[in-house]
């Protein structure tokens, strides 16, 4: 059979050497209970990292590592489609050794993988179970000669194709109509997560902390800017980072960090004016948005919620007395968005030098 024959990547049919898993049907694809088991924990990590508000990159990561785990791959690839009609390279991202290891490349949308192209097209998951099929799905890989069966999976979100996940077997037996199903599981799930924590993001929501987020804050903040040109009104911001909080994720783990993030919001927003506007930062950085403040009436503003923090009762024997670091600047015109926060971040710096838990103003030569 010619070449051009057997790679009709874009065709209806079905394409030659290559078991279509359409649909997988028969006793044999009812998985062991330990496969069910490891399943569910996989669908509980992504979930979680969805709930933690984890980025598509760890996301991605987390996919890779209950495939390598669950299924039984020894590589997993995942392939980022660029949109239709944009002639564009696209990201390959190879994970190895149990998630830990990582490689990536870009390639041009024209040298995308015949089998790649198929999955994006059709929707549709299959699997190359022998060196033919691997030859007219993955050329690349089937010339390294180190792999024995690849597994093409559809990752979707919203109805669009956004990434192909491969999964690669070298030696070892080509996966099972169980392995797929569970891949499967895995990979709608992680699918199912990526839009949670996006949807989150686009609605400007954080989801640890159910203040507003980064992108929201400064979508917040430009407004106030513009009202402030507009009006001649006053308008200043605090910018909160937590003293130490690196060492309650190592000692009492990241759902502890967590408990004491939210406890900071909680304590923030009872003792700002209704407003006002609290924003995380960024990990353990808060900003909170003042508009018709003046820098003296932010700076006692914000030794009140430092205060505050200080009496942050315990939980389980955590967060007690929220010790930070707050800078306040006021905006000047024509201070950006960038560069009030800038004035912020210069004064939270010098509160830091000059031993933390305290508040300090911007000086009149910041941004």
């Amino acid at each position: 059979m010619a070449a051009p024959d057997r790679l009709r990547a874009h065709a209806g049919g079905r394409m030659p050497y290559i078991v279509a898993m359409d649909v997988v049907t028969g006793t044999d694809t009812s998985s062991s209970s330990a496969d069910l088991d490891r399943l569910l924990a996989g669908i509980r990590h992504l979930t979680a990292l969805a709930d933690a508000a984890g980025d598509a990159d760890a996301m991605f990561r987390a996919l890779a590592r209950e495939l390598l785990s669950v299924p039984g791959a020894e590589e997993v690839q995942i392939h980022h489609l660029a949109p239709d009609g944009e002639n564009r390279e696209e990201l390959v991202a190879v994970y190895l050794f149990g998630g830990t290891g990582r490689l990536s490349y870009l390639q041009p949308r024209a040298e995308r993988p015949p089998g790649v192209s198929w999955v994006a097209s059709t929707h549709n998951r299959f699997l190359a179970a022998d060196a033919d099929g691997l030859g007219a799905s993955i050329p690349r890989l089937a010339e390294t000669g180190v792999a024995g069966s690849a597994l093409l999976l559809p990752l979707a979100e919203r109805g669009e194709i956004e990434a192909v996940v491969v999964l690669v077997r070298r030696e070892s037996e080509a996966f099972t109509p169980a392995d797929v199903e569970l891949a499967a599981a895995l990979v709608e799930q992680a699918a199912t997560a990526l839009a949670l924590t996006r949807a989150r993001a686009e609605a400007g929501t954080d989801a640890v902390t159910g203040c507003m987020n980064h992108r929201a804050m400064r979508r917040r903040l430009d407004e106030e800017i513009g009202r402030a040109t507009r009006t001649g009104g006053l308008l200043s911001c605090l910018l909160i980072d937590l003293d130490d909080f690196k060492l309650v994720n190592d000692r009492h783990g990241h759902q502890a960090g967590n408990v004491m993030l939210r406890d900071v919001v909680h304590a923030l927003v009872g003792e700002f004016r209704a407003f006002d506007r609290v924003a995380r930062y960024g990990g353990d950085e808060f900003v909170v948005i003042l508009p018709n403040a003046a820098l003296d009436s932010a700076a006692a503003a914000a030794a009140r919620a430092l205060e505050r923090l200080r009496a942050i009762p315990a939980h389980d024997g955590v967060g007690a007395g929220v010790s930070a670091s707050i800078g306040v600047a006021q905006w000047q015109a024509p201070m950006s968005t960038t560069e009030l926060l800038e004035a912020c971040d210069a004064a939270l710096l010098r509160s830091k030098r000059q031993g933390k838990g305290r508040v300090t103003r911007a000086s009149a030569s910041s941004p």
